[in-house]
């Protein structure tokens, strides 16, 4: 092709974009850099006709994507399978494919999922790593004294908690901080019910609060204290431990913004699509906008009322669960047929088509497709 069929601007990393021609052994006409990219060949070579789709599948997926590519009066097919990237690796691919009109030509839209799942991990075990570290590091130390009338006079503190909380011991006069100013005002309530938890039971205190530096700044605090003695007036007399977990607090909220991303990915897919587990194959752990539309149901009717179990609109989900589970157990796969009773009553016929996918984190995962079919 002498253009580009892609606008590039348009298109998030995420997704990969080529158009085959099915006429001609399936080989790749065009693509989108993104594409290119992901399976290391020139975007030239690709226009060039020298890439075939059978070349970049995984064996075990082929027949079936090419048998679903080239079904007929399909215009639009989706599907999971695995697709080789640059390195060699197989990587999970999200598939929508589109047959453009009365040509052999089809263009598909590959979501790769795998980089926000490794982000998502690798933040995780950051975050880990670094509450690790900190387990190991003493912090700024001090010693806070509580008054009967729930006020706070601190005996002694350190000079790395000084510089954690913005000041030093030759410019502050540490003696008359007001540690009331010290907390965020969101998290003065906890702090003092951590405080009076403490005295009542004797544990230690365990709180991760925000801390102000700076007026209107904050860094995120983790305290150990415990009451090490008691004043001659019977006032307990804290010692604490803080130390900064202000970078552990923003590898945690990226970590949870990178998988809302993906479960926003996922939640809002083409095709009737569900993840599950293999213990409850009907629980769907995350599901499509088009899975819901088949069943009638709204995500919120969905999730509360019928507890995210397709199983209750099923007759006979046990023993279909057992057959999944059986012919998973072979291969990895399983197909089966059943009606599902939708929110208006009317029974929609559906094949059931699942793929068992192990995750980073060793745990097994169905992808699960449904495809509504005739009578």
């Amino acid at each position: 092709m002498a253009d580009n069929v892609f606008d590039e601007s348009t298109y998030e990393v995420e997704f990969l974009n080529c158009v085959v021609d099915r006429g001609s052994d399936f080989v790749i006409v065009d693509s989108d850099s993104h594409f290119a990219d992901f399976v290391g060949v020139h975007i030239s070579k690709i226009r060039q006709r020298k890439l075939f789709l059978k070349d970049i599948i995984v064996p075990a997926d082929r027949d079936m994507f090419f048998k679903r590519l080239c079904k007929k009066d399909s215009k639009y097919i989706y599907i999971d399978l695995n697709i080789i990237n640059k390195d060699g690796a197989p990587v999970l691919i999200h598939c929508t494919a589109q047959n453009i009109g009365d040509s052999k030509l089809s263009r598909l839209v590959f979501a790769d999922v795998s980089k926000s799942r490794e982000k998502t991990r690798a933040l995780a075990e950051k975050a880990s790593e670094v509450n690790h570290l900190i387990d190991l590091v003493t912090g700024g130390v001090c010693l806070f004294k509580v008054t009967p009338e729930m006020n706070f006079e601190i005996q002694y503190i350190n000079e790395a908690c000084c510089r954690l909380f913005g000041t030093t011991k030759e410019n502050y006069d540490w003696r008359a901080y007001d540690i009331n100013e010290l907390f965020h005002p969101e998290d003065k309530t906890v702090v003092y019910q951590a405080i009076g938890r403490a005295l009542a039971t004797g544990e230690d205190i365990d709180l991760e609060f925000r801390a102000v530096t700076h007026k209107d700044q904050y860094i995120w605090c983790k305290c150990n204290a415990a009451v090490q003695r008691y004043d001659d007036d019977g006032s307990p007399v804290f010692h604490a431990v803080f130390t900064d977990i202000t970078r552990i607090k923003q590898a945690e909220r990226r970590a949870d913004e990178a998988n809302d991303k993906l479960i926003n990915l996922l939640e809002n897919l083409s095709g009737a699509v569900f993840f599950a587990g293999l213990d409850a194959p009907f629980v769907a752990e995350y599901a499509s906008a088009d899975f819901l539309r088949l069943t009638g149901y709204s995500r919120r009717a969905f999730e509360n009322g019928l507890k995210n179990d397709l199983g209750r609109l099923i007759g006979g989900a046990e023993e279909l669960a057992a057959e999944i589970k059986k012919q998973t157990a072979k291969g990895g796969k399983s197909e089966v047929c059943y009606e599902i009773k939708s929110k208006e009553g009317n029974p929609v016929l559906v094949r059931d088509r699942r793929k068992l996918v192990t995750q980073s984190d060793g745990t097994n995962t169905l992808i699960c497709e449904l495809e509504e079919v005739s009578e």
